[in-house]
């Protein structure tokens, strides 16, 4: 995974110096303890935008941010800010960024703003980002004095033996080891080094030059004269291309490091999100299995109804011993009546009796959970937005399997797929599903599914019974659930089809449960 380096923010402070210099602070937030948002608004370009800051050890980067890259990274404001952010709000709301720099050869950003306190003294402010691995940080101190008003993380001295970062103490800089600079430094110098074009060593001896991006960069470049030419020209900025190229594809290079941040950052959480509820309900999956490994047994009780009609039916006999019954001794009390001994098994049977009962509930019960868990268990396996994670955590919710209530989602809204003319709905989970079936469908639809193992309910829309869809159309159709199942990399697979009123949904079921009949059976 790439970070930002040293030369991509230099890039980035090219890019937009015009646009911060003179920007007004409108608004800030702090989503998470890594990061923060600075609502801007440049009055002489009359243009606002959202300076995203992230400090998390894994991806400390920087960069614009739109409405679709912060539902990207699922960035909720929370009710109550924490108290740097209070900080923030006090000396930063309504400033204007006097100055903006690039701390030389570092991964250090500082805004610079004039602030005016209680009793009218003007003083300046630093808020200084810093973005290196572990030790990335956000801090706001005295421009004067150096002395810390406050940071996202503070840094004792038992964390770190380096520099302490608190409020109240005094600002400085990390300490910088010392390399050469590609612009500075002669040729004969620069192929004595590099002469061999390893990574390493040029990342280790010059500034500015990443291993990631050496990497890219060597990939192009075979001539030590070539390389060194163009390190010189990336350095100058004068390579705004190839540093968009590097991050992946955007406008600029603002666009370029969101996008990819944004992209993996989707990645992670919605991979995480998806571990967590596979792991919740494995634990339940687990239990239900060892249930249903042994099924119940009519015969333990039946044993004892038959005892009692064989003890019966000798009665006359004055004595009677010890028999079998399927191979099974009965025993014979001969302190108490033949007749006693027969109603003490018909006792037994009907407790027996009673106790199967409730054990194949328990066992149908049981192996119905499961197949709702085999559909839930697909549902997270398939989902591919946090809008389909949160109905999902939502359901986990409501049926016991998560201990705090999920967020509650919006409305459910679902798009259709439009294939020869035909208006298609899949749903990417149980809510969904339901949904499909309550409020879209009518009778005359067709309803698709797998025959016997959980998949998304797909439904054809038809509007005029005239136009009736042709073989293709519900193929179609069928490749959809087959694509949308347990069965997707299956050979041959059945699916049922049906019109939508065959469909019904029992009352107290489980999300996504229906009843149907009358079915077609396609082999996909």
């Amino acid at each position: 995974m790439l970070n930002i380096d040293s030369l991509s923010l230099k890039y980035f402070f090219d890019e937009n110096q015009d646009f911060i210099n003179g920007a007004v602070v409108q608004k800030i937030q702090l989503p998470s303890r890594f990061e923060i948002i600075l609502n801007l608004r440049n009055i002489k370009k009359s243009e606002n935008k959202k300076l995203y800051i992230n400090v998390n050890p894994k991806y400390p980067h920087i960069c614009f941010v739109n409405e679709f890259s912060i539902k990207k990274r699922d960035i909720s404001i929370p009710k109550n800010p924490p108290m740097f952010c209070m900080q923030l709000r006090k000396y930063l709301n309504g400033s204007k960024i006097k100055s903006f720099n690039i701390v030389k050869y570092e991964r250090i950003l500082e805004l610079y703003f004039d602030y005016i306190d209680e009793i009218g003294s003007l003083t300046k402010l630093c808020l200084v980002f810093e973005f290196m691995g572990k030790y990335s940080n956000v801090i706001l101190y005295n421009a004067v004095s150096k002395v810390i008003i406050g940071s996202i993380h503070n840094v004792s001295i038992q964390k770190s033996s380096i520099r302490e970062v608190f409020g109240g103490a005094r600002y400085i800089y990390p300490p910088i080891k010392e390399k050469l600079d590609v612009l500075s430094c002669s040729y004969s110098t620069f192929f004595e080094i590099a002469k061999n074009l390893n990574v390493n060593v040029i990342n280790e001896n010059f500034y500015y030059f990443s291993k990631p991006l050496l990497n890219k960069i060597l990939s192009k470049f075979q001539s030590i004269e070539e390389l060194f030419s163009f390190l010189q020209n990336l350095q100058a900025g004068n390579s705004f291309s190839f540093m968009i190229s590097f991050w992946g594809s955007g406008d600029n290079i603002s666009d370029a490091i969101d996008n990819y941040f944004s992209n993996v950052m989707f990645e992670e959480i919605l991979s995480t999100k998806k571990v967590c509820l596979i792991k919740c309900l494995r634990k339940n999956y687990n239990k239900l299995k060892k249930t249903l490994l042994k099924k119940p047994d009519c015969k333990k009780f039946e044993k004892y109804k038959k005892a009692g009609d064989y003890i019966m039916a000798n009665l006359y006999k004055n004595c009677l011993d010890n028999f079998y019954i399927d191979g099974v001794q009965i025993d014979v009390d001969k302190n108490i009546s033949l007749n006693q001994n027969a109603q003490d098994y018909y006792s037994l049977y009907k407790k027996a009796k009673v106790e199967f009962e409730y054990s194949i509930k328990r066992y149908n019960e049981a192996k119905e959970k499961l197949e709702y868990y085999d559909s839930l268990l697909l549902n997270v396996e398939l989902a591919q937005d946090f809008d389909t994670i949160s109905q999902i955590e939502d359901e986990f919710s409501e049926i016991g399997l998560l201990k705090n209530q999920a967020k509650k989602v919006d409305k459910i809204r679902l798009e259709p797929i439009i294939y020869k003319g035909f208006e298609i709905y899949f749903g990417k989970n149980n809510k969904q599903n339901d949904y499909i079936i309550s409020k879209i469908a009518q009778g005359e639809d067709l309803w698709f599914h797998g025959l016997n193992f959980a998949s998304s309910h797909v439904l054809l829309k038809i509007k005029n019974n005239k136009n009736f869809p042709n073989r293709d159309v519900l193929e179609f159709c069928a490749k959809l659930v087959k694509e949308n199942s347990k069965a997707k990399y299956s050979g041959k697979t059945s699916i049922i089809m049906t019109k939508r009123k065959n469909v019904k949904k029992p009352p107290n079921t489980y999300p996504g449960y229906v009843t149907y009949k009358n079915e077609v059976e396609i082999v996909i």
